[in-house]
């Protein structure tokens, strides 16, 4: 007997089943490669940008650190910066070149690469845990609770190039093309607890011997170059090269590590992790209180010049947030070049540097030294980076 058209039909195990769309899944290691593709992209344009921006504010960005630790360096007060202008007319000519606006801002970038590759890897990962439980999209708690476990997290693994960063800015010994050897000229050297840096190490030298030759060590803040020398001492030249305090990042890391430790690396890293919050909290609300009052309509938002408006706001929100917390970054500053390069450290804790800012060098107006450089420099570099990106 011939079987029924009603009759059921067998499918095997692998036989598509009537009705249901025929799906071609992408093989796993073909969408591995298209999401290593995609990040190797958002991370070249992301950093690539970020590099640019900050090389282009890189004067400013120097000039900023320079102006909140300054008083921490070993050179007379007529020395110091008293705002941008002067800063930029007598700083290259004191440090050897326009170039010397730079110093310190390849450790800068170079802190870019693994600060921005873990932002995406990271970010999108705290933003799935704190996301609302019931599938809706994460609002503004969710939000800021992400980005400040992000920038807590990054804080930690990555503050030791950050205060590497700082030291290298700050640096402000001079490089010269050749150092001194001393000789004697008089018979009675002045003592040497009478001078200081490289003379007082020429007066040990002359009286030791008419043949000793003195060997200057760079101190932090100063020039590597003969002083203001007593008559009893003499410097002529003998050729070679002086060098910075911290001619690298290695230099830093290594120097850093002989002399002070592991904490040395972290000093005021409680400071920098308490600020992430605040600032967070201040730029998201300022951002979306600022991006409610932008137009709306079509054909705003359709303009050439709506892109930039909306970049403005964000610019507005950064340089808003930063004057707020600015107090904790000088502090913070300060605390990353406590002790730096075998000075004797200054502040026992980040409460006795603030109390001694407060006290000994001009009150509230020390702990906002250089936050006019600052918003500029943020103002000038939020364009460049939308502009490259």
């Amino acid at each position: 007997m011939a079987a029924s058209d009603d009759s059921p039909v067998a499918f095997s195990s692998t036989a598509r089943p009537p009705g249901k769309p025929l799906v071609f899944k992408e093989h796993w290691t073909a969408a591995l490669s298209d999401q290593m593709r995609l990040f190797t992209v958002q991370l070249v344009c992301s950093g690539g940008s970020s590099a640019i921006a900050k090389s282009v504010v890189a004067p400013l960005e120097r000039i900023k650190i320079l102006r909140q630790v300054q008083h921490m360096a070993a050179v007379d007060s007529a020395v110091r910066y008293n705002d941008i202008r002067d800063a930029l007319r007598r700083l290259p000519a004191r440090e050897g070149g326009v170039l010397a606006l730079w110093r310190g801002n390849g450790a800068n970038v170079v802190r870019l690469v693994p600060d921005v590759a873990f932002r995406f890897v990271v970010h999108d990962q705290f933003r799935v845990m704190f996301a609302p439980m019931d599938g809706s999209p994460p609002g503004v708690a969710e939000k800021l609770a992400a980005g400040a476990a992000t920038g807590i997290l990054k804080t930690l693994l990555f503050y030791p190039l950050d205060v590497c960063r700082t030291r290298i800015t700050a640096d402000q010994s001079v490089h010269v093309t050749m150092p001194f050897a001393a000789t004697a000229t008089a018979a009675a050297p002045a003592p040497a607890s009478t001078l200081t840096g490289s003379a007082a190490a020429a007066a040990t030298a002359a009286a030791a011997g008419p043949g000793a030759t003195a060997v200057a060590k760079p101190v932090y803040g100063t020039p590597v170059a003969p002083a203001a020398a007593p008559a009893a001492v003499s410097w002529t030249a003998a050729g070679g090269g002086g060098t910075r305090t911290y001619p690298t990042i290695r230099a830093c890391l290594l120097s850093t590590l002989r002399t002070e430790g592991v904490g040395g690396l972290y000093r005021g890293v409680l400071l920098s992790m308490g600020g992430v919050a605040p600032y967070l909290a201040i730029s998201f609300t300022m951002y979306d209180e600022l991006r409610k009052r932008l137009p709306s309509d079509r054909e705003s938002t359709s303009a050439v010049w709506y892109p930039f408006l909306k970049m403005g706001c964000g610019a507005a929100a950064a340089v808003s947030a930063q004057t707020v917390v600015y107090p904790l970054d000088t502090v913070r500053r300060c605390m990353q070049m406590n002790g730096a390069a075998g000075q004797a450290v200054r502040y026992a804790s980040a409460t006795d540097c603030l109390r001694q800012l407060l006290r000994s060098h001009g009150g509230v107006r020390a702990l906002y030294r250089g936050c006019l450089t600052n918003c500029l420099k943020t103002s000038l570099g939020a364009p460049v980076h939308f502009i490259m990106y």
